[in-house]
């Protein structure tokens, strides 16, 4: 009745909860269970810092609480000194995670409630938690989440509008060819003119006058 009544509230959610590990996988559930009551939950109750709390509640020993789950529990010592469990910690398995919450103790002694405030050690087992998803992966127990990455979204800016230019229509002339000229092209070059011929036609002209047995040195001589 204890079992299913605690299992009615972490079912319901109104137990606190208190660390969350995620898996790829969980092959086998019941043997990672098994591992956490019977190897790594007995080994961090016997550390320094839950082994020496003398007042008030402690973790004091670890066990299978149902299909896949581990109960560790505190208890403390009344007045006529005996054993009460004022509190639990539930640790739940599945093929994907591993769940720890704050569940109540013996309601029958009066803690039937969760506990608002943390256990004693409580912190310590937290902590310790974390060490075992690690160890779980490691020793094969349990395979790590494998973290989709999403590839970045490239968003290309938009190009800045250009403004257009308007060009005239200009006609090029085609490139002249070193072969072309007027003599390419059929034009008859002009008769080469003798050099000096006007001037030897302006001296020639006394020259002339002379051969003719004309004196014109004097007016005298002409009569």
């Amino acid at each position: 009745e204890e079992f299913d009544r605690v299992s009615a509230m972490l079912e319901s959610g109104e137990a606190a909860q208190l660390f969350t590990a995620s898996f790829g996988n969980v092959p086998n559930v019941e043997r990672m269970a098994d591992w956490i009551a019977t190897k790594w939950a007995p080994a961090v109750l016997r550390t320094f810092d839950l082994s020496t709390i003398r007042i008030g509640e402690r973790p004091v020993f670890a066990a299978r609480a149902g299909p896949g789950q581990v109960k560790v529990v505190w208890q403390m010592l009344d007045d006529d000194f005996s054993s009460v469990t004022v509190g639990q910690m539930m640790i739940k398995i599945t093929e994907t995670e591993l769940v720890a919450t704050r569940a109540p103790g013996d309601a029958s002694k009066g803690y039937g409630e969760i506990s608002r405030k943390p256990l004693q050690g409580e912190s310590v087992l937290v902590r310790r938690l974390a060490d075992a998803a690690s160890q779980a992966v490691e020793k094969g127990l349990a395979e790590r989440k494998k973290v989709e990455v999403e590839e970045p979204v490239v968003v290309t800016p938009p190009k800045p509008a250009t403004p257009v230019e308007t060009v005239s229509a200009v006609d090029t002339p085609p490139a002249r060819s070193l072969d072309s000229g007027p003599r390419q092209a059929g034009a008859r070059r002009s008769a080469r003119r003798a050099r000096g011929t006007r001037k030897e036609a302006t001296e020639s002209k006394p020259k002339s006058i002379q051969s003719e047995g004309i004196d014109t040195s004097s007016a005298d001589s002409f009569q």
